[in-house]
């Protein structure tokens, strides 16, 4: 009975541990990621006044030397524009997650403080607030942004976590580098940086 309830418990973690070294949930997280990113990180920087407006409705950083808000304005589409480009390519594909994990945990907060702000000075449903969040995309419902938020949170740490690097460009120079940190033929982590092969590429094929 204990055996069938530890393989009850197991059976999930070996069903996300194949997925994942197929590469293919990597993959998709990656292009979701970083489309989205490099559009909303381009629309930022196309009209830095009104992403500077956006900014500085938080009150997250102090007006005055303007230094601060004026350098976010700048810095941050960037930042975006960086890391979504680096999950796209498939290069430092845990930075580049980590760097959008940050933004989205200071931001998606900031955006859920300032609905109720508003629902606070105008009475309202907080399923009819929207305003223009600055996320590069113009005047949202803010419910379905906070969701949206928390989808792209959930998958940035899935790309943080993933241990496949299968269809990065990042295993171009894993080939060449030694030792390595990934299978050299499917791109799956490895225990064993000199081996160079996971230990299910290095076992010989069965034969019957």
């Amino acid at each position: 009975m204990k055996q069938d309830l530890h393989a009850t418990a197991v059976m999930p973690m070996g069903a996300l541990r194949r997925a994942d070294r197929t590469g293919l949930p990597l993959l998709a997280i990656r292009v979701v990621l970083g489309l989205m990113f490099v559009y909303m990180g381009a629309n930022k920087l196309a009209d830095p006044i009104i992403f500077l407006k956006a900014i500085r409705q938080y009150h997250l950083l102090p007006e005055t030397p303007g230094v601060f808000l004026n350098l976010s304005a700048v810095v941050l589409p960037w930042m975006e524009i960086f890391a979504g480009t680096a999950l796209l390519l498939g290069l430092h594909i845990r930075g580049a997650a980590l760097a959008l994990i940050i933004m989205l945990g200071i931001f998606t907060p900031a955006v859920y403080l300032r609905a109720l702000e508003i629902q606070r000075e105008t009475p309202q449903s907080f399923f009819a607030i929207e305003f223009d969040c600055g996320c590069g995309s113009g005047v949202e419902v803010i419910w379905t942004k906070l969701l949206t938020n928390i989808g792209l949170f959930l998958l940035a740490i899935a790309a943080l976590f993933s241990k496949s690097r299968r269809f990065c460009l990042s295993m171009f120079f894993e080939r060449r580098a030694m030792p390595t940190k990934f299978c050299h033929f499917c791109g799956f982590a490895v225990k064993r940086p000199h081996a160079g092969l996971c230990p299910t590429c290095a076992t010989p094929p069965i034969i019957v």
